[in-house]
């Protein structure tokens, strides 16, 4: 080999060690913008989960709350009746007050369902 080879061969391998350490960085540039995308994504799904949930329980509280209030006013309704005619509105004012106490706990069971299935499908009743 002649002499003039030698830096030929030391301008190759400068250039490819150069060109190695660009793909390097431009690797770890891609995995850190990789990482801090998944993590925002991440907690982005997190706040949403916890929103959702708190709506979801916040409407099953209200919902149980109207459904105990009428029941209580449909009671309270009664009261003045039940003393003239005792047996009939008596009767009627019990079953329409369990009735309603009844549809209040589907209603809470129905939305406590809701909000366990949106967990469920969101992954916040995950086992971690």
């Amino acid at each position: 080999m002649s002499s003039n080879q030698s830096p030929a061969v030391e301008s190759a391998k400068n250039t490819v060690n150069t060109a190695g350490e660009h793909v390097a960085n431009a690797a770890k540039e891609t995995r850190d913008y990789v990482a801090d995308a998944a993590n925002t994504t991440t907690n982005t799904a997190q706040q949403k989960k916890e929103e959702t949930s708190g709506v979801l329980a916040d409407t099953a509280q209200k919902a149980r709350e109207h459904v105990a209030n009428a029941a209580d006013s449909v009671s309270k309704a009664a009261k003045p009746e039940e003393e003239k005619t005792p047996g009939f509105l008596e009767q009627t004012g019990t079953t329409v007050k369990n009735t309603a106490l009844g549809a209040a706990d589907t209603v809470s069971k129905t939305a406590q369902g809701a909000v366990e299935t949106v967990k469920n499908t969101i992954g916040m009743n995950d086992k971690k």
